[in-house]
């Protein structure tokens, strides 16, 4: 089946950049950093969090890493005062207690092992510390990706396969995120959901980002045969339109944000 692709940031960043950007600000409310810390931004991705942490404290001293390494380029040259690096955050070559803050934002969905990502978090944070994550509820949370997921489980022989994939294993749901903290060990755990709202201007604002490939939907779109995407276009749309007019609509989203402490002594 196919999985999460990540190897062009123009593209990512016309499907599902605009959700990174639009979470990082109300993400970064809820944290109150202090000034001047260093902090890791663990899943980069192409620059979101980082950007919004650096426009907030220009002495915060920033590390991102990613897995792809375009992202990562593309990283760079939106927050040039940052530090960016190709590397796996299940195996972080950080020093322990190297960050003020370890701070993950949409990524833990989509490391397999999730346990592994969340420990490494702790070890890289000193003590006392924070680590935080955010991943979207996608079960009740996000209703602009569960349309397209109800389509093709409905319509295409991989779409029930595709769906349970990420719809029947979701970290974001409530208390998954928090026993992941408990068990690498963190403290004052606690978790609160943050909501957001994503404009679309029509139909093809909605779909034709997911043409390109990128992330799970335009993944498993791409992996399409072609002669089963015309039928999946076409019902796609009638679940954007919902009998309305094609033009403008509104989504809600739902994060489940944690947060927890490391051990201070």
């Amino acid at each position: 089946m196919s999985a999460y692709v990540a190897t062009d940031a123009d593209a990512y960043e016309r499907s599902m950049g605009r959700w990174s950007r639009a979470l990082a600000e109300p993400f970064l409310d809820a944290l109150a950093l202090p000034r001047g810390a260093a902090l890791l931004d663990a899943g980069c991705g192409t620059g979101a969090l980082a950007e919004a942490l650096a426009a907030r404290d220009p002495t915060a001293r920033i590390t991102g890493i990613d897995l792809s390494d375009a992202f990562v380029t593309a990283a760079r040259a939106r927050v040039p005062g940052a530090s960016f690096r190709t590397g796996d955050i299940t195996r972080l070559a950080d020093a322990a207690g190297a960050f003020d803050a370890a701070l993950s934002l949409l990524v833990l969905q989509f490391v397999p092992d999730r346990a592994a990502a969340v420990a490494e978090l702790a070890r890289v944070t000193k003590p006392g510390g924070l680590v935080a994550a955010a991943m979207w509820d996608f079960t009740g949370g996000f209703a602009f990706l569960r349309a397209f997921a109800d389509t093709v489980a409905a319509a295409d022989p991989d779409g029930e396969a595709f769906r349970a994939r990420y719809w029947g294993d979701t970290v974001g749901a409530p208390g998954r995120l928090a026993a992941l903290f408990t068990a690498a060990g963190l403290h004052d755990v606690g978790e609160r959901d943050i909501m957001i709202r994503q404009d679309f201007d029509s139909f093809s604002d909605w779909w034709a980002p997911w043409l390109t490939g990128q992330g799970i939907a335009g993944a498993f779109v791409a992996a399409l045969p072609p002669e089963r995407l015309p039928r999946i276009e076409a019902l796609a749309r009638r679940a954007y339109l919902a009998g309305a007019p094609d033009g403008p609509r509104s989504f809600v989203a739902v994060a489940r944000l944690a947060t927890g402490r490391r051990d201070g002594t």
